[in-house]
């Protein structure tokens, strides 16, 4: 930008310098000597025009002036801004500087704090794998001394003192493979070696079939009965649960689990290394559906065991908190828990070890978040007068959690309805707007109280009514349930896949 500039009244100023002169030589003839000047410039008129010419330039000079003072002060103004703006910015700069550097700080301070946790959680695993590896290098006189006595206890006694020197006999092989586990290099690739092993006996004994001919070992084991000892150490009663006499398929439940058991797998392998995969997975979902805030009467774990397509497929279920997109990728990894960010305290191993299990087997896992949804009911409740009461009833989300309300009625929504008659309940009939077959539920008993669940998903019900009858008077409640949790599902090839394939 061109600067403005104020030039000096050199017109105006020369113009009084001349009309000065000119009025001294008039008072001062004698200045002149001999010459004398024109006639013309002797005349008043002449005066009068000089004046008026230097009245005129100084008009234009005081214009000029004013012109190039506006261009100024346009320029200052324009400068001061800019100044403005400059320390504006370099405020700015400072404070995005300050702020850069806090951020920096913080970054510094939370890398810093991850580096120490993960050396940490490297030094426990390597120190407990030490151990481990001590005990075992140890301990192996005292396991087969072990073995050996409970072999010989085994053949001397009755059947029911058997079984127990049997499952004595089973745990100490369990923490033997633990530890096996424990002090490998590569979990995976030692699962999997393992696999191979008995994968080479299965095949020979399928090609030997007919003879005595027996492997070392036995290379396969039943889906159904990892399952059971992962259990085993959990349920409060065994008979409750059937776990002491299970037949596939069924469906069996205690206060804590609700299994379906829809098909058994054969699979190659350790089956401890499954057992342990499935107590981690178990532990990790009673963990979350215990707590407070995720915990009613009829919240279970719930585990399916099954086949799809061609591969064992086991599904464990807890209600609780969903896992994050930021949290997906990182919940395997070696020392990362969920539980430490919600100020928990976890080791971070669980889930370390099922995915190195689970790839050991060659399997896949994989989790889904379980969220509620809107429904619409109809209940259609016959009593023992032969009367019939029908209901719609509307199941909604609020704050992602289920309330339900008769529609025929002004109600705020909350988490059950309830109904009172002046006779027992014969049956209720329930249709679902996503489904077109009724639920029916039948033979209720007089002075019986009784729970039933929506059989649409037997794992994951979304509702349950519960009947409480009388012979002069009833009591139903229609209560929704949230099921707001966390579904792990793991699949592994199985025995006659793996034979399939190489085939």
């Amino acid at each position: 930008m061109k600067l403005a500039r104020i030039h000096y009244p050199w017109f105006s100023s020369l113009a009084a310098v001349v009309v000065v002169l000119w009025q001294l030589v008039l008072a001062n003839p004698e200045l002149l000597g001999d010459q004398s000047l024109p006639a013309l410039l002797l005349q008043i008129d002449s005066l009068l025009i000089v004046v008026a010419l230097l009245l005129l330039l100084v008009l234009l000079d005081i214009w000029r002036f004013v012109k190039a003072s506006a261009r100024c002060n346009d320029q200052l103004k324009q400068m001061q801004l800019q100044i403005g703006e400059l320390f504006d910015s370099k405020r700015e700069l400072g404070t995005r500087a300050r702020t850069y550097s806090n951020h920096a700080d913080k970054l510094k301070m939370f890398i810093s704090e991850r580096l120490l946790e993960y050396i940490e959680y490297d030094e426990k695993f390597l120190h407990f794998k030490n151990i481990a590896s001590e005990v075992r290098h140890n301990g192996v006189i005292s396991y087969d001394k072990a073995q050996t006595a409970l072999k010989l206890a085994q053949q001397n006694c009755d059947h029911l003192e058997g079984a127990q020197y049997r499952e004595a006999a089973d745990s100490l092989t369990y923490l033997w493979d633990l530890l096996d586990l424990s002090t490998t290099d590569n979990i995976t690739l030692h699962v999997t070696n393992q696999i191979y092993d008995c994968e080479e006996h299965y095949f020979q004994s399928l090609l030997n079939e007919g003879t005595e001919e027996l492997a070392p070992f036995q290379p396969t084991f039943m889906m159904s009965h990892a399952l059971q000892r992962a259990l085993l150490p959990i349920v409060e009663d065994v008979d409750e649960l059937g776990l002491s006499d299970w037949k596939c398929p069924g469906r069996y439940q205690d206060d804590r689990f609700l299994i379906r058991l829809r098909s058994d797998g054969e699979m190659l392998g350790n089956e401890n290394h499954m057992v342990l995969l499935i107590e981690n997975l178990v532990n990790n979902a009673l963990y979350y559906s215990q707590q407070k805030q995720h915990k009613h009467r009829f919240s279970r774990v719930s585990i399916s065991l099954g086949q799809h397509e061609g591969q064992v497929e086991l599904r464990i279920y807890n209600r609780g908190p969903g896992i994050d997109e930021a949290e997906k990728d990182r919940i395997y990894q070696l020392g990362f828990s969920s539980r430490r960010i919600r100020e928990h305290h976890g080791k971070g191993l669980g889930l370390y070890f099922v995915d190195q299990i689970v790839r050991g087997f060659e399997g896949s896992i994989c989790f889904e978040n379980i969220d509620n949804h809107e429904d619409r009911l109809r209940l259609s409740i016959k009593l023992a007068n032969s009367e019939i009461v029908t209901a719609q009833i509307s199941i909604t989300i609020v704050n992602s959690k289920p309330l339900c309300s008769i529609e025929t009625m002004e109600m705020t929504p909350d988490k059950r309805v309830e109904w009172s008659f002046p006779a027992a309940v014969s049956s209720v009939e329930i249709s679902r707007r996503a489904t077109r077959t009724p639920q029916l539920i039948s033979e209720l008993e007089i002075d019986e109280n009784s729970h039933h669940f929506d059989d649409s998903d037997l794992l994951m019900p979304r509702w349950v009514i519960e009947v409480k009858n009388r012979k002069r008077s009833s009591k139903l409640v229609l209560q929704a349930l949230n099921l707001r949790g966390v579904e792990f599902v793991a699949r592994f090839p199985g025995a006659k896949s793996r034979l399939e394939n190489q085939s």
